[in-house]
């Protein structure tokens, strides 16, 4: 499939979420659990997009293609670019053997461990006792980063929720100085041209600072906005729980203008992990 045929795919009308994490990310299902899922809701077109990793969507394709439903290769990128908070980048329909691709892939995962030592480390040294076994029982180690730690904490009884070990303890100075190396923006949207993919900006809205108004934020966002497609992004995830239904149509009028792919997905992780994406659509 060509990118044309790709796009023109992910622009259908087949009901379709076009993002989902799994276990082998920061979901809670398997590839196959997910899917099921999906299926039986009358989901027509999938794509697995865990974070920096495929190895949800190379499970994901043959299972899906034995239920029946249309799926695409897809990675949720970590990235950094100038005067942005953590901005993800969505992959679809890459070839996952390119050698670019998997060489960014090991990088990241060996950037990933180091942190997570330091993490590990920090959050020791105040006495919470975490161990590799804990961490090991959480998604079977496939995948370990801060929600890692914060369901062992949950378990352990030292927060009540997830969301309170980010919006609490994460936040603490020790910790909150243990940062993540992640590839630029613009490296990371070549990795997927490169390997035969299309590139699109995750959920825009999260660029929003906590502090800022819609006002102030709308001009920031249209400049991430021009700078991206700069880049050569693809496509804008237009429909997103972290917007409200003006802020989305005003996201679809960008993309229709710039010539970009619209696309949609739930940012689904599990039933319980619900997160709080209302306060995008404050004033």
């Amino acid at each position: 499939m060509n990118k044309e045929e790709l796009r023109a795919l992910m622009e259908s009308d087949l009901k379709k979420d076009l993002h989902m994490h799994t276990c082998f990310s920061d979901g809670a299902m398997t590839p196959e659990e997910l899917i099921s899922m999906r299926v039986d809701e009358g989901y027509e077109l999938l794509s697995i997009t865990d974070h920096d990793g495929i190895g949800g969507s190379l499970i994901g394709m043959p299972f899906a293609q034995s239920a029946r439903v249309t799926f695409i290769y897809g990675i949720e990128f970590d990235s950094e670019d100038e005067g942005c908070k953590d901005v993800h980048m969505l992959g679809y329909g890459f070839d996952p053997e390119d050698p670019m691709l998997r060489e960014a892939l090991e990088e990241i995962l060996v950037e990933r461990a180091r942190r997570n030592d330091k993490f590990m480390a920090a959050l020791n040294e105040r006495g919470y006792n975490v161990t590799l076994d804990d961490i090991g029982s959480v998604n079977g180690g496939r995948y370990v980063g801060k929600p890692t730690f914060a369901v062992i904490l949950k378990h352990k009884g030292i927060v009540e929720s997830m969301q309170d070990a980010f919006n609490g303890l994460f936040r603490e100075p020790d910790l909150r100085s243990i940062k993540k190396v992640t590839l630029s923006t613009k490296r990371v949207i070549d990795i997927i041209h490169n390997a035969g993919g299309l590139a699109v900006l995750a959920h825009p809205l999260e660029q929003r600072r906590r502090e800022e108004s819609y006002e102030e934020f709308r001009p920031r966002l249209y400049e991430i906005l021009d700078r991206m497609v700069s880049y050569g992004i693809d496509g804008l995830e237009c429909h997103h729980p972290s917007a409200d239904p003006v802020q989305q149509e005003e996201l679809v009028a960008y993309a229709k203008e710039h010539g970009l792919m619209i696309t949609r997905g739930s940012d689904f992780h599990s039933h319980e992990h619900k997160r709080d994406f209302t306060r995008y659509h404050r004033p």
